[in-house]
């Protein structure tokens, strides 16, 4: 068993949580995991990605290669597109719709191309993706702020290797015990949102 991920998206989001929510998974498995983090110029606002490799062999570098990774989990449009040349072949991406401009991009800095530019390229790279809105979905359940938690709940479906009922009890652990029923609805809201 082998696999790589890359997470991205803009500071805020709640993508160090996902990644660390996946590492501890891996683990309770049993497998091998090591991961690095990249922050942006500011910590909310800022790029941020993470790699996460997972195997049951020795791993020997935290960063997934270009052309290596088997999912791009993007909590953004235009994050997702800077990190999809590291998807391999036969990788697929999940990726929140909502745009979420970067500090650079808010100071005119970077340029924010149209949608349809973006899901051109992405679908480019792979025929396998997913488009969500998971950040519409986290609001319905009472905030953005589980936009993460939805995407974990999509990956769970796209990805068999991701249990609903193991990633509830990784949760359980990470979360105080107050918000924690309704992450598990968003959980469950991101499985569904998959078609």
């Amino acid at each position: 068993m082998k696999m790589d991920l890359v997470i991205c998206g803009v500071g805020g989001q709640g993508n160090l949580l996902a990644s660390v929510a996946i590492a501890n998974y891996a683990m309770r498995k049993g497998l091998n995991v090591i991961g690095t983090e990249t922050i942006g110029a500011a910590q909310r606002g800022g790029s941020v990605v993470s790699h996460l490799r997972i195997s049951e062999e020795k791993i020997y570098s935290p960063t997934v290669p270009a052309g290596a990774a088997d999912v791009i989990l993007g909590f953004e449009l235009v994050e997702a597109l800077r990190h999809i040349d590291r998807l391999n072949p036969g990788g697929c991406y999940i990726v929140n719709s909502e745009t979420v401009p970067t500090v650079l991009g808010n100071m005119g800095l970077d340029r924010y191309p149209p949608e349809g530019e973006i899901l051109r390229e992405l679908r480019l790279r792979s025929a396998k993706g997913y488009l969500i809105n998971a950040s519409e979905k986290a609001r319905e359940l009472g905030g953005a702020i589980m936009t993460n938690i939805v995407l974990l709940g999509a990956l769970s479906r796209v990805l068999p290797f991701f249990e609903q009922e193991d990633l509830a009890a990784v949760l359980a652990e990470l979360l105080p015990a107050k918000v924690l029923a309704v992450n598990l609805q968003a959980l469950k809201a991101g499985y569904d949102l998959v078609a």
